[in-house]
């Protein structure tokens, strides 16, 4: 029979191993030689962590997250130009808005282009109930390891006041501890807000309040070309760990009529992205609010008086202002 100090002894041996689970001294970090962040897709997407992956209604964002789902199930080495490295080849995609149906219907559309057989794409499972998710989710990476979890859509899933941080954050906080725990990287899809196509691409565009952004490792915002209705535009506007020439400027993907997308391989400055005409008209209702005149501010932009007229009118429609002020 054990005694009560040997008993006590390994009680406080095991509470002490559970204290010190998870720290890592920094010798042992610096040991292993980590010169590069593992990545999924190299070097954008991390291959653990959070990412937010955002854009306005009617952009294609879902069409974009399947598409990329399907290439990790499939074992594809590349994706969008750039290297994709799927250990698993196991995608995860969790949807709040189409049903089986409705999937089904993508997936066939999709794999036009391919004309694979279905037994091909096992590697990718849906998830249509969001009951008990986290369990779900637990429980399915367990048995199948996966590269990716993909979140369509948060506030979906989210369910409550998008401007409260600390709310937001605690919400992510568990999915953060999944994608640590499994080895995996989790994409939450987001919306941006109404009138943000106008604005540069930019992190501050998405719903909702920081604490969004804020946990994620990465944020991308995917918008439609003012001009060419086939073309969007990928833009990274929040990279950790990713060079600036990586953020000022789109990469530009043509979108077909199966919803996919291809790589053109061509890449816009964020700033020829918005209207100039809104950003000039922006100035215009700006240098008014200071007290210029509709001459002065025509002289120090360099526009003629009646653009300037023009402009006011359609911000204030009820302000009669005289031609000659």
């Amino acid at each position: 029979m054990q005694s009560d100090s040997f008993l006590e002894t390994l009680a406080a041996d095991a509470t002490a191993l559970l204290a010190t689970e998870g720290i890592f001294s920094a010798s042992e970090l610096l040991n292993r030689r980590i010169e590069e962040i593992p990545c999924l897709l190299s070097p954008i997407l991390p291959k653990v962590g959070l990412i937010g992956f955002a854009g306005s209604s009617d952009v294609g964002k879902s069409s974009f997250l399947r598409q990329l789902a399907i290439s990790v199930a499939l074992g594809d080495s590349d994706f969008m130009g750039f290297r994709l490295k799927a250990e698993h080849r196991q995608a995860i995609y969790v949807s709040s808005e189409d049903d089986e149906f409705a999937i089904s219907f993508l997936l066939n559309k999709a794999n036009r282009n391919r004309q694979l057989s279905p037994e091909r794409y096992e590697g990718l499972s849906f998830i249509f109930e969001t009951e008990n998710l986290l369990q779900r989710l637990r429980s399915q990476l367990s048995q199948h390891p996966a590269d990716v979890v993909i979140i369509d859509c948060f506030s979906d899933l989210y369910g409550k006041s998008m401007n409260d941080s600390n709310q937001v954050r605690t919400f992510l906080n568990d999915y953060s501890q999944l994608a640590q725990h499994y080895k995996c990287l989790v994409i939450f899809l987001h919306h941006t807000g109404k009138k943000t196509d106008d604005l540069l691409p930019s992190k501050h565009n998405l719903l909702g309040s920081q604490g969004f952004e804020a946990k994620m490792r990465l944020v991308i915002e995917l918008r439609a070309d003012r001009m060419m209705p086939d073309i969007r535009h990928l833009c990274i506007v929040k990279g950790n760990y990713l060079p600036r020439q990586y953020k000022t400027e789109s990469f530009a993907l043509r979108f077909d009529d199966n919803l996919c997308f291809t790589d053109t391989g061509e890449r816009k400055p964020f700033s020829e992205l918005i209207d100039t005409r809104q950003e000039l008209k922006e100035q215009v209702i700006a240098m008014k609010g200071t007290g210029l005149t509709q001459n002065e501010i025509s002289a120090k932009l360099g526009i003629s008086q009646a653009t300037v007229s023009r402009y006011l009118k359609e911000e204030y429609s009820f302000i009669q202002t005289p031609v000659n002020e």
